[in-house]
């Protein structure tokens, strides 16, 4: 598949078996995006063959809903049930006729309904879309009078509800809070039938559990389940890759030496040889390289007072009030994440303190030498119709050309990409995009709208890093549970029409269900906020005691199983045991048993020991760093 001057995908091999969960991986641009559409018959490769299962059915997200505006959202979701619309109003003709060809017919209707799984649809499309944070009061709203986000929630809704074989989604939890996301790799192991999941959240990876596929050099390569293990084989690929093709290099340059000096001179016989041996030897390609990563590095910020918002009783909304007495003072250096259920008001409250919206009450107030900066989810401020180097221009017209190039390419916009066309972007791409603009003006207070919306995992990362580094204030909503748990220094939880500051990440997700309430050993320890790095070494001590105590769980479990198949040969070498054919059928049998299952019990061993010992030496290598 070629882009203009782009070549996305390039020989791509994929078998997805029935039944299979697979996780597709990739940087912003690599083609994520268009190799589901080419699974779903969307788009057309230029060369080779895409083979789908006969009867095959493919569900996914619809970008743009097929539907006429004014179909209610419940009605729109049971669509996902076939006929069922279709056989339900049949049956409500049907039951209004006498007669025995009617009372027949019904009969028939309803086995249908049955097999359609039409007695519960409703409840579980209502079920559904509650989960996914759209209420029972605007399920019978119209489609077209829904939000982008509502949309997108809805059109999630009705894939989830779809009985596909096939489930494609990409990127599901961008509209999504962090109830949702728990909500949805919930349905998702409950799911029976294939998943192909494009993400970059990696708790749903590590939830869904499936194979990991990492799209590189427009190539798909394939790794066994779990984040981390994928990064580890991954790093373990590329270098034994590089290996070889160094090695193969030295040796063809021997070679080609030896063919030289030779070729006229007494050895000429060997001199050919070797160079047909090279004519027909099979060139080891160069690895691709990897993208390098974005690099966040902050500008030098105008230093601002230390209080930089006030912000008091504040009302927010559009039409009505939808927050009221909202008030919290943000200082310099904290970090600020505002959490709750989608249609809390997280979003409007951000659009007011960034002066999009008007406040229906209240004051906001800026401390001195305060630059804010604004983020939005949907990257409004990336206009089309210009190239990315136009946009950081427009942004800082005191900027040369060469300066602009020089900030572009340290957001992976290097050589041609500056000049590439924002329509041509992708979601990934416009929000890298959206960010080297935004940290262009230098701003030294940040509202942030889901800044991972749309990035990949490497840029997530990096994202993370640099906003628990970041000088000034910060003020974000993210569904990403990993990037709030690294970054807030302080919640703002909004539930209903509470507004409640907590001064830590866990006090919300208590609230909103997200984890459990604290023991009595730890009730009362509600100490001051702990520091990015201190919070880094408490996380990783509990993660890495947590992965010691369950690898050697399973060191008990295989010792325990080899003990006692250790115990069955020697039982079955006693002569008033190898007498007894009933008692010797029975060991024999339970052998069998445990030697099937031995290799599972290794796996789950060996895997559960390499994930305590990564993150013993992390834990290992932030204390060394500390002294």
């Amino acid at each position: 598949m070629v882009f203009g001057s782009r070549e996305v995908l390039t020989g791509v091999s994929l078998q997805h078996n029935p039944g299979e969960q697979l996780v597709l991986l990739g940087r912003n641009g690599c083609g994520k995006t268009t190799l589901l559409r080419v699974i779903q018959g969307e788009q057309q490769v230029e060369s080779g063959n895409v083979e789908r299962a006969r009867g095959l059915d493919i569900a996914r997200v619809e970008q743009r809903l097929q539907v006429a505006p004014e179909t209610p959202i419940l009605t729109f979701c049971l669509q996902a049930f076939g006929p069922l619309l279709e056989v339900e109003a049949a049956i409500a003709r049907l039951e209004r006729q006498p007669g025995e060809a009617a009372a027949a017919r019904l009969h028939e209707l309803h086995e249908q309904i049955e097999k359609l799984d039409g007695f519960r649809a409703r409840a579980r499309a209502q079920a559904m879309l509650q989960g996914l944070g759209i209420g029972l009061d605007l399920h019978h709203r119209p489609i077209g009078s829904l939000s982008g986000g509502e949309r997108t929630r809805t059109a999630l809704a009705r894939a989830l509800l779809s009985p596909a074989t096939l489930l494609l989604l990409d990127e599901p939890t961008n509209h999504l809070d962090l109830v949702g996301v728990e909500y949805l790799a919930q349905v998702l192991a409950q799911r029976p039938g294939a998943l192909l999941l494009v993400t970059h959240d990696r708790d749903l990876i590590e939830r869904v559990g499936g194979e990991i596929l990492e799209l590189h050099g427009g190539r798909i390569e394939r790794y066994p389940r779990g984040y981390s293990r994928y990064r580890r084989e991954r790093e373990a690929r590329r270098a034994q890759a590089r290996k070889a093709w160094e090695l193969q290099r030295a040796e063809i340059a021997r070679q080609e030496e030896f063919i030289r000096r030779n070729i006229a001179g007494q050895n000429t016989r060997q001199a050919q040889a070797r160079q047909k041996l090279l004519d027909k030897l099979q060139r080891l390609p160069a690895p691709e390289p990897d993208l390098p990563p974005v690099r966040l590095r902050w500008p030098n910020l105008v230093r601002s007072g230390d209080r930089v918002m006030d912000v008091e009783e504040l009302t927010v909304g559009w039409s009505k009030p939808l927050l009221r007495g909202v008030s919290f003072v943000l200082r310099r250096g904290e970090r600020l994440a505002v959490v709750g259920r989608n249609g809390a008001g997280k979003t409007t409250l951000l659009h007011t303190l960034a002066g999009r919206l008007p406040a229906l009450a209240g004051q906001i107030r800026f401390g001195a030498g305060v630059v804010p900066g604004w983020y939005d989810q949907e990257n409004a401020e990336v206009p089309a119709g210009l190239s990315v180097l136009q946009v950081l221009l427009e942004a800082r017209p005191d900027w040369t050309p060469a300066e602009g190039r020089a900030w572009g390419g340290r957001f992976g916009f290097s050589g041609e990409a500056a000049d590439a066309d924002t329509a041509t972007l992708s979601g990934g791409e416009r929000a890298r995009l959206a960010l080297a603009r935004l940290l262009a003006l230098g701003p030294n207070l940040m509202i942030l709208d889901e800044p991972t919306n749309h990035l990949d995992m490497v840029t997530c990362d990096v994202l993370e890093q640099a906003l628990a580094e970041y000088p000034g204030g910060v003020v974000l909503v993210s569904h990403d549970r990993h990037l709030v748990e690294r970054v807030a220094s302080r919640v703002l939880l909004l539930d209903g029409e509470r507004v409640l500051p907590l001064n830590r990440v866990e006090e919300a997700f208590v609230q909103l269900g997200l984890a459990s309430p604290p023991g009595p050993a730890e009730e009362g320890v509600k100490g001051p906020r702990r520091s990015a790095v201190e919070e880094e070494r408490r996380k990783l001590k509990r993660d890495a005691a947590r992965a010691r105590q369950r690898a050697d769980a399973y060191a008990v479990e295989l010792h325990a199983a080899e003990s006692r198949l250790r115990d069955i040969d020697s039982l079955l070498c006693e002569r008033e045991v190898y007498s007894d054919r009933e008692r010797a059928r029975g060991l024999a049998a339970e052998a069998e048993a445990l030697r099937a299952g031995l290799d599972e019990q290794f796996e789950r061993w060996s895997t559960a020991e390499e994930d305590a010992a990564t993150l013993e030496r992390a834990l290992a290598e932030l204390a060394g760093q500390d002294q």
